[in-house]
């Protein structure tokens, strides 16, 4: 069979015409997130795994969805990855090697999406950003999700880099215990097993992270009325100093 155009043409300039067709408008983190209920694609140019999911609402209905790229200004080929396996390999790193893919509170849709591509293709991906939600009312808790989550990855993640953004909250007054945890008030926490930090104990099974960058995304809440609600105050606090240092503790990750 002759070889089309196109792979009698050098690599470097087929690489030059896949940065045209495979256009991230300049986006190295590409959002993922779960389409909304009653949004699923008619059509698509890819075969995604379809999952069911509880609504984040005080209805609570349960919805089928599938995953769907979020990032404006991005505009990829992605039917020319199955022209051959050589299209497939050369653009496949473009797209997943050369980007972080950042799932935020979207993390149903991680499994699903590192599930439909290739092993070498999931091999490529070295970074991903998650967003981990408070353990208490008035934010809404994702342990199931988190866990599931995280022995996925532990069983068919490459992940290198991991950006995590750790949900707070900030009392509108002060309170009575403790306004901040060092990481050995965390790890005398976690070794009791105290609920807060189970969290923790999912992501330490996740091997491999080399690198961890933790940002806060701290908001207002009610001064604390209950132990927990306590103990979340603190560690929201403690979230850029404390929770840093505990996290790349359990990760083995140089201080």
């Amino acid at each position: 069979m002759t070889p089309s155009p196109l792979m009698r043409v050098p690599a470097e300039v087929r690489m030059i015409i896949y940065s045209y067709l495979f256009d991230d408008g300049g986006n190295k983190r590409l959002r993922i997130q779960n389409a909304g209920a009653g949004k699923l694609p008619k059509t698509d140019d890819r075969i995604r795994t379809r999952y069911y999911m509880l609504e984040r609402s005080i209805h609570r209905r349960c919805f089928e969805t599938t995953y769907r790229l979020e990032s404006d200004g991005v505009s990829f080929c992605a039917s020319i990855m199955r022209v051959n396996k050589k299209i497939y390999e050369e653009t496949a790193y473009l797209v997943y090697g050369g980007h972080t893919f950042d799932f935020g509170c979207h993390i149903e849709a991680v499994e699903p999406f590192l599930s439909d591509l290739t092993p070498p293709s999931r091999q490529l991906i070295r970074e991903i950003a998650l967003y981990k939600r408070g353990s208490v009312p008035p934010y809404d808790n994702d342990r199931c999700e988190w866990r599931n989550v995280c022995r996925f990855l532990e069983d068919h993640g490459s992940i290198k880099k991991l950006r995590l953004v750790v949900q707070g909250g900030r009392p509108s007054a002060t309170w009575d215990g403790p306004e901040e945890f060092t990481a050995s008030d965390l790890k005398l926490l976690y070794d009791i097993k105290h609920e807060s930090l189970d969290w923790v104990g999912e992501l330490a099974r996740v091997k491999g992270i080399e690198e961890l960058e933790i940002l806060p995304d701290v908001q207002y809440c009610p001064p604390p009325s209950s132990t927990n609600m306590i103990i979340f105050a603190a560690l929201s606090a403690s979230i850029e100093r404390g929770l840093t240092e505990f996290l790349r503790m359990q990760l083995r990750l140089p201080r």
